[in-house]
């Protein structure tokens, strides 16, 4: 599949590398969400909201295509013949795009652990009702409100350029348009816990990394 020099190694090792990064990540994220809902007496961190609302909707398209991206990248590990069905984007299999994928997608992940250990008791994965933390405003949100969604773009798109296919950019697409609808969602969530103190840092940082114009708040 790729070309170049040492192609067929890097793609050997680009398989392995997404197959084990992926139960990295789900092991990762188990253990989290288990100690957290130990700590929290039971209390699970990761709300869909009502069955059939929005947030129940973008919660369970990303986590269809979480499984999905697992089971395709473990399968592919004896099954490497699955790829020709994944329809791949030939002109982009070039060692080092693939390898710059793979690069983007560690560092994220990095970045990922580190923010859960800046934010730790107050990680949540969805919108809690009735519940309100402390609005962090210092570390890398003093940079950006939305560092944690900046970065899983980042390490979706890091996917994309590791596996270029039809699939992969479906799942870059349906990934984004998820993360922006959440983002969404949740801000309106931060300016009624929050009020004028959500209000007031809105102003202050960007809602990715530059500033521009974000549009209405109900928006």
């Amino acid at each position: 599949m790729l070309v170049g020099g040492g192609g067929v190694g890097v793609e050997v090792y680009s398989r392995w590398f997404l197959a084990v990064f992926f139960v990295v990540v789900a092991v990762f994220y188990t253990v989290t969400i288990l100690a957290k809902k130990r700590g929290a007496g039971g209390s699970s961190p990761v709300t869909f909201g009502p069955r059939g609302s929005r947030h129940w909707l973008i919660h369970t398209t990303f986590r269809v295509f979480r499984v999905l991206i697992l089971i395709v990248c473990v399968v592919r590990l004896p099954f490497p013949q699955l790829d020709t069905y994944l329809i791949p984007l030939t002109p982009l299999w070039q060692p080092a795009i693939v390898l710059t994928g793979n690069a983007l997608m560690l560092i994220s992940f990095a970045g990922l652990i580190s923010l859960h250990g800046v934010m730790g008791s107050h990680w949540r994965s969805g919108i809690p009702a009735g519940e309100t933390h402390p609005l962090i405003t210092t570390g890398a949100y003093a940079r950006s409100r939305n560092p944690m969604f900046l970065l899983i773009q980042t390490a979706q798109f890091g996917f994309f350029l590791s596996l270029p296919s039809v699939f992969t950019l479906i799942c870059l697409v349906v990934g984004v348009a998820a993360i922006h609808a959440q983002e969404r969602l949740e801000e309106r969530h931060l300016e009624a816990a929050h009020g004028v103190e959500y209000l007031r840092y809105k102003e202050r940082v960007p809602r990715w990394l530059f500033r521009r114009s974000d549009g209405p708040s109900h928006s």
